[in-house]
């Protein structure tokens, strides 16, 4: 099929499957969702030589834009499915451990990848991660790890993130290890929202076969380099989920506010500002991201993608909820379950302030083509003059845009060097505003984010 019958295809397989309403309280059927896979979901995440779809990154966007429109925790799990579990499988994997894999996500329970620990939170793929695997000479591998919140947990495998263990000492190398569920141990966990996702603590203590490991690299800044990619495409791609739910929102304020009210009204342009802001992410992500290209590149625009799309979105859910009143705050309702199910969003994968902080920080360093140039930034230029030199901004209509004379003058009065740990979360935010704001072309949207970069301003002047 070419792609608008594909994407027809995906959107009459939804409307067949899902014909009678889906509980998003309880856990999604695996009959259903199994039918979605074996209808194609997830075949825009696998390369032709598998069996999927010729790489197209609209294509993966539009099944999760799609997917979003039937609830937060469907979307969530095309995502976990594609981009956290088929991506590195194919990227990484052995021939074996493909085949055994697609076999599992497209006939059984499927998959998930198993990074965070209880102990170690976000801090679970740097050197604080404990999980460990090691060497027993026989043709098997001891592992031990203890997992926490991986989405997709008592499915068929687990792709478990460790570190080699040699001599009683941890590497700083992660790799990954292709776990099947008949070694590992699970504890259920209850959450207040995403019921329709399996959620647990997940317990490997076992031998293992050694052909279990998938080795990212045997260099460890490569493997190290490799394993951030893993996140930075998927935070590239959260938007497509972010996305739909964010169409969903504003379709369920057409469908349910009455805007005779002035103040509603204003509260549903409110929601359609931010719709604009989404719409300018996702179509960022669709035209500079390529499923088969490396995106060690796009770190700082990676983040952006996921703090705005992400703040966002849960601003718009929250909106709705409040316009819909008593009806807003019912178990099982639509504007109930995703401004409750939205909301984790905005924590994993980094929480969205610590994420601003790293996006400031990724901004005042020479990036890649800059290092290859032998650029060296000078660290007292000010943030104007690196945005003007920056060709992450220079490349972007913001050239064609002239900022307003109070952000100019805010940006002339801080250097590359000037900001303490409080202050990067802040500029950091006024960074990401105005990387999308040289995205936008419609005036409104355009006009909200300068509102929000006035907001940030003066919260990092008196923080």
């Amino acid at each position: 099929m070419d792609t608008t019958s594909f994407l027809n295809h995906i959107k009459a397989s939804f409307e067949r499957i899902f014909a009678d309403g889906v509980n998003l309280m309880e856990y999604l059927p695996e009959n259903k969702w199994l039918e979605l896979k074996q209808a194609g979901l997830l075949l825009p995440f696998l390369s032709e030589q598998h069996g999927g779809r010729k790489n197209s990154q609209f294509e993966i966007q539009e099944v999760l834009r799609i997917a979003g429109h039937y609830g937060v925790p469907v979307t969530l799990r095309t995502g976990i499915e594609g981009a956290l579990v088929l991506q590195p499988l194919l990227e990484f994997g052995d021939e074996n451990q493909i085949q055994q894999g697609l076999n599992w996500v497209f006939n059984g329970e499927g998959g998930g990848l198993a990074i965070t620990e209880p102990k170690t939170s976000g801090s679970a793929i740097a050197r604080e991660m404990q999980s460990y695997y090691e060497d027993l000479g026989d043709g098997t591998v001891y592992v031990e790890a203890e997992k926490y919140w991986q989405g997709n947990s008592q499915s068929e495998f687990l792709l478990v993130a460790a570190k080699e263990r040699k001599n009683g000492r941890l590497s700083k190398m992660i790799n990954l290890l292709f776990v099947p569920k008949q070694y590992i141990q699970f504890d259920v966990l209850k959450s207040e929202g995403l019921r329709a996702v399996r959620y647990a603590i997940n317990r490997v203590a076992a031998k293992i076969p050694a052909n279990a490991v998938m080795k990212l690299s045997e260099n460890d800044a490569l493997g190290l380099r490799a394993f951030q990619n893993i996140f930075i495409r998927s935070r590239l791609q959260l938007v497509g989920m972010s996305h739909g739910i964010m169409e969903s929102i504003v379709e369920n304020m057409r469908k349910f506010a009455k805007k005779d009210i002035k103040f509603v009204a204003f509260e549903c342009q409110e929601i359609e500002r931010r719709y604009g802001v989404s719409q300018v992410l996702y179509d960022y992500t669709c035209k500079h991201v390529s499923p088969d290209a490396s995106v060690s590149d796009k770190l700082m625009e990676a983040n952006i993608i996921k703090t705005l799309s992400t703040e966002y979105t849960y601003d718009a859910a929250q909106i709705l909820q409040k316009l819909l009143g008593a009806k807003g705050f019912e178990s099982g309702h639509v504007a109930s379950n995703i401004a409750i199910d939205f909301r984790p969003f905005t924590i994993f994968e980094g929480p969205n302030d610590m994420l601003y902080a790293e996006i400031y920080d990724q901004f005042t360093r020479a990036t890649s083509q800059e290092k290859e140039q032998g650029v060296k930034l000078d660290k007292n230029q000010t943030l104007l003059e690196r945005i003007k030199s920056d060709q992450r901004f220079t490349l972007t209509a913001l050239k064609e845009r002239v900022l307003p004379q109070d952000i100019n003058e805010f940006l002339s009065r801080y250097t590359l060097s000037d900001a303490d740990a409080l202050k990067k979360v802040f500029l950091g935010k006024v960074v990401a505003k105005l990387f999308i704001f040289g995205q936008t072309a419609k005036e409104d949207t355009a006009a909200f984010l300068l509102k929000n970069i006035r907001k940030d301003i003066l919260d990092c002047e008196y923080c």
